[in-house]
């Protein structure tokens, strides 16, 4: 993939979690589709951190659950996973790396310098984040 497409909205609520979540991590998945080479978010759907920590984030299992069958009903799917980085830059961090080999799909991390997107093809590759109206 080539680029993530939010809208203003859910760029201002990805900024949003950063600062009320702080000091821990918060995290969330994005739904939407697939369309070529870009990913279009429909909805950012923030999910409980199950694993609180300034370090690391996990997903509640229920609540992502209950993600999937909301994207499904929808006629969407998850396209990504996002969560904040309330300490350091908004690049993965070893264990992000780690976790992005286990779970290929699209990483969008909030960090102290904005938003980047990133994808794993046998390493991290970045993912340019556009707005859109």
């Amino acid at each position: 993939m080539t680029d993530v497409r939010l809208r203003y909205d859910h760029i201002r609520l990805l900024d949003d979690e950063l600062t009320i979540h702080a000091p821990n991590e918060a995290c969330g998945v994005l739904i939407g589709m697939k369309e070529q080479s870009s990913i279009i978010v429909e909805i950012v759907l923030p999910i409980k951190n199950s694993r609180p920590s300034d370090r690391s984030f996990e997903l509640d299992s229920k609540e992502h659950y209950e993600a999937w069958n909301r994207a499904d009903e929808e006629g969407m799917e998850i396209v990504g996973v996002y969560h904040t980085h309330p300490h350091s830059k908004a690049s993965p961090s070893a264990w992000d790396r780690q976790s992005m080999e286990n779970y290929q799909t699209l990483w969008v991390i909030i960090g102290v310098d904005g938003i980047n997107g990133f994808e794993w093809d046998g390493c991290v590759k970045p993912v340019e984040v556009v707005e859109v109206d």
